[in-house]
């Protein structure tokens, strides 16, 4: 049975950027709903497309939600107020986290793209209806993705069906890195991972980092084990 989807419309990064800064500062449960109503009311003449965005909105930020832990949404806003600069990577580890649709159509968009860093919309749409089931919904599903990340500057339209992935974001903070790895492990349901494994990853693709021993062994959240010629990342 697959999970459900959830990911049923676009977000604009201001949106994102809003919220986080609300959840951040202690803001959850009605109250931060609250709050992106009012953010949201300005843009919307639909009621559900409005309350489908801030549902949306919510389950990303909400500090309450039972799809990752509690201390992995707490590391995301003490990271959001120390750096600031970089809540695309913070909002892309709650988004992968929280969203196995969301991660599928990355990760897939991301190994499609690995060498070129370009992609067929056609091909994408392949393998997400043989994994999901070609179906209108997964079609819509599949376009907020692909909207969503236009919006936040990751991808462009090249010509007709084919997508330029941007240039990938250099990150030098060891603790956003390790952070990252761990939002990867939590989006494949898992408490461990291989460095090897991490690295291969296809769906960190807007990002230039190497996930490295030194990064990864400064998190309080993980812990590493040395196994024949590979080292185990494991989450605390």
């Amino acid at each position: 049975m697959k999970p459900s989807i959830g990911f049923n419309r676009h977000l604009e990064l201001s949106w994102l950027t809003q919220t986080a800064i609300w959840a951040a500062g202690g803001l959850e449960g009605a109250e931060l709903k609250k709050h992106i109503d009012s953010l949201l009311a300005p843009s919307f003449t639909s009621q559900v497309a409005m309350d489908k965005t801030r549902n949306l909105l919510f389950g990303i930020w909400n500090g309450q939600s039972k799809a990752s832990p509690k201390e992995f949404h707490a590391q995301a806003c003490n990271l959001l107020l120390r750096h600031s600069e970089h809540s695309l990577v913070i909002h892309w580890g709650l988004l992968i986290a929280r969203y196995p649709f969301f991660y599928f159509v990355v990760s897939q968009l991301g190994r499609i793209a690995r060498h070129d860093r370009l992609f067929v919309y056609s091909q994408l749409e392949l393998r997400v209806t043989e994994e999901y089931g070609d179906t209108s919904t997964i079609k819509r599903s599949m376009q907020f993705v692909i909207r969503t990340l236009t919006n936040l500057g990751l991808i462009s339209s090249a010509k007709t069906g084919v997508y330029q992935l941007a240039r990938p974001v250099s990150l030098g903070s060891a603790e956003l890195i390790a952070w990252l790895a761990q939002a990867i492990i939590l989006a494949n349901d898992d408490r461990s991972r291989s460095l090897d494994r991490l690295n291969s990853d296809p769906a960190y693709f807007p990002f230039d980092i190497i996930f490295s021993e030194s990064c990864l062994a400064s998190s309080p959240s993980i812990e590493l084990l040395h196994q024949a010629s590979d080292t185990i990342v494991f989450l605390n």
